[in-house]
């Protein structure tokens, strides 16, 4: 029988980005932006849109489950990102699939890099209820458009990626422990202030230019995080009455390769049970874990019945950590 993730896929974006060509734009030596930041590649969606991404991703999850649109009773956008303001992502979604014919609903889940995790959580009750028998979750990010390259330290950081995953009420698996806090100390860590009420599209001029584009404090995010995560963990695993001996893998948000190695060594995570993608693909924003999930199954580090941690920070700031079944 298959689990609560009956099926997750990926679609790779089309535009292969080494980071020898970020070495070329910042005009530095060759292999100074893999050693410095840790990244060696990602990718854009180019001649792909965010949803043309989606939808590949949604048709291979579908696919991989089993299932027609028939069996989906609901559709949901999990990202930051977005493809217009006005209506949801999931419904331009739903419309990119062409599922005219089709009234199960779509709405939109955002909690930035947590949106993935928020999903499921939430849709987990549904199911449980018996509102929902599948549901499909798509995440697609395209960080790519809104970075502001005056920051190099986190521009060089991300990578487009659409992930889609489908949830069904049938089978073993299931949410052992989840957890969500925010913690606004953190609200102005991560953030684009343009573009909204805050700061309407109107008022935008090539002065104020990077008030449209991300910004963010990597190191104050990581203090934060630091100080609360280990609690939140140690509470999973005292709640579930777990051990690291009972966890298969932990998939964390793939936020930068520093943070994640120093965050492992605080947590004392085993190294081999910790999932990173982050050097060949970047992060990837509410689509890194769900895609560390996938790759995670692809290398054979996770099957079925296997508990998984995952582990979570967004902009907010939120942190957000949930052991389930798999």
């Amino acid at each position: 029988m298959s689990g609560l993730l009956r099926s997750i896929a990926y679609c790779l974006p089309d535009r292969y980005v080494p980071s020898s060509e970020v070495d070329k734009l910042y005009k530095v030596p060759k292999g100074y932006t893999e050693q410095n930041i840790g990244i060696k590649s990602r990718y854009y969606f180019e001649k792909k849109t965010i949803l043309q991404g989606g939808a590949e991703a949604a048709q291979k999850a579908l696919k991989q489950a089993g299932l027609t649109w028939k069996d989906i009773d609901c559709l949901v956008a999990a990202s930051a990102s977005k493809w217009q303001i006005i209506p949801c992502m999931a419904a331009s979604l739903k419309q990119e699939l062409g599922l005219a014919d089709f009234t199960f609903p779509c709405f939109d889940i955002d909690s930035t890099c947590l949106s993935f995790m928020v999903a499921l959580d939430t849709l987990y009750c549904g199911l449980a209820s018996g509102k929902y028998k599948n549901v499909l979750i798509v995440s697609a990010e395209q960080p790519s458009g809104v970075l502001n390259w005056e920051q190099p330290k986190s521009a060089c950081l991300f990578g487009d990626m659409a992930v889609a995953a489908v949830l069904s009420k049938e089978g073993k698996g299931k949410i052992l422990f989840s957890s969500f806090s925010t913690h606004i100390q953190g609200a102005d860590f991560a953030r684009i202030k343009g573009g909204q009420t805050r700061q309407l599209a109107t008022k935008h001029t090539p002065q104020n230019n990077t008030d449209y584009l991300f910004d963010m404090n990597g190191r104050s995010i990581y203090k934060v995080s630091a100080k609360v995560l280990p609690d939140i963990i140690n509470n999973a695993l005292e709640t579930t009455k777990l051990t690291w001996q009972d966890i298969a893998m932990v998939i964390p948000h793939q936020a930068s390769p520093l943070a994640m190695t120093l965050m492992c060594k605080k947590l004392n995570i085993p190294n081999e049970k910790m999932m990173f993608t982050i050097q060949e693909y970047g992060n990837n924003v509410a689509a890194s874990i769900p895609f560390a999930f996938a790759k995670a199954i692809e290398s054979n580090k996770i099957k079925r019945g296997d508990k998984v941690m995952l582990v979570g920070t967004s902009a907010g700031l939120s942190i957000g950590v949930m052991i389930l079944e798999y």
